[in-house]
């Protein structure tokens, strides 16, 4: 795989990289993870990442204001795909990746196995793109630029190495990414803990408000459209609420809807329990994730899309057991 990555790599003079929609932590970690590596090791290649628009939070990964947010019908020779696997994630962008003479998939995700790309590095056990991508590159030429990136990328999927994806060789890599002098400290404060009194408003209303489904075992929160605007704060403001959710005490999981278009939300689901498996969740519903951590997006009334969501959650129950309360 990394001998395949890297000729690759090497023989393109023209490279785009990609990612998915709403692009998160480990997103733009490897996507600026490899944006910088290239720029660092070869200046004569032109490459270019083209996302969506992401948090500012992000903002002190090099290379973040040097992102292209709108699509375009120029044909590179290589187009690498990162953290999902297939043009139905990558939104309006998905263009250049069929325009590319060649293209290389780095994934984690369970259901981008049926990748239609054959030329990739799909390890669902993983635990994030930023942790595959270390692997595929040269270590002598990381910087601590490019240790930041795919150290930002890591603590966002692994939810600051709590999530059952993190493995002894997720921290090894950790570590070795420390070795660069990265400022892994204010890394973790300001991309993951700190937010602003907006944002903070807002999470004490989600769960202020939430309820408790399938007898007291997962607990929902819900955001419309008009409660954002109210408190100023947008989509790219409010990721971590369903974290803040799961952490409630004795709960198997955590659903998270808010409002992206009128009567449409965007669904997150978090799982406390091995058996618990969200991805499969999603996937029922044409979304997608991880085992832990997975999301999808349902029309309806939160009333209407939270009972859905319960019967599917309920087949998972461990067999002879009942909701409780």
């Amino acid at each position: 795989m990394k001998q395949e990555f890297l000729g690759m790599l090497e023989e393109a003079e023209t490279i785009c990289i990609l990612g998915h929609t709403n692009p998160d932590g480990d997103c733009l970690g490897a996507t600026l993870g490899l944006y910088n590596y290239i720029r660092r090791n070869y200046p004569e290649k032109e490459a270019s990442v083209y996302l969506m628009e992401a948090s500012r939070k992000f903002s002190y990964l090099p290379g973040f204001d040097e992102i292209l947010h709108r699509p375009s019908e120029r044909k590179y020779q290589l187009a690498f795909i990162l953290d999902c696997a297939g043009p139905e994630r990558l939104g309006d962008f998905h263009i250049l990746a069929e325009n590319a003479e060649e293209v290389y998939v780095v994934d984690h995700h369970k259901t981008s196995l049926s990748s239609p790309f054959s030329h990739r590095t799909i390890l669902p056990d993983a635990s994030s793109s930023c942790e595959l991508l270390y692997g595929l590159l040269d270590k002598e030429k990381l910087d601590r630029g490019i240790a930041s990136c795919l150290y930002t990328g890591i603590i966002h999927d692994t939810g600051v190495f709590k999530y059952s994806a993190t493995s002894p060789r997720t921290m090894e890599i950790a570590g070795k990414l420390m070795s660069y002098g990265i400022d892994f400290s204010n890394i973790i404060d300001d991309s993951f803990y700190l937010r602003s009194y907006a944002q903070q408003q807002v999470r004490a209303r989600v769960l202020m408000e939430s309820v408790l489904l399938l007898g007291g075992r997962v607990i929902a929160g819900v955001l419309r459209r008009k409660e954002m605007r109210f408190y100023g704060v947008n989509q790219k403001e409010i990721d971590g609420i369903v974290s803040d959710l799961r952490e409630t005490r004795g709960m198997d999981g955590a659903v998270f809807l808010y409002e992206v278009a009128d009567r449409v939300f965007k669904v997150s689901l978090r799982s406390s329990r091995s058996w618990l498996d969200v991805s499969e969740i999603c996937a029922f519903f044409g979304g997608g994730g991880h085992k832990m951590a997975a999301g999808c997006c349902l029309p309806g009334e939160p009333e209407e899309i939270l009972e859905k969501l319960s019967r599917e959650i309920e087949k998972q129950l461990p067999k002879g057991e009942r909701s409780r309360g």
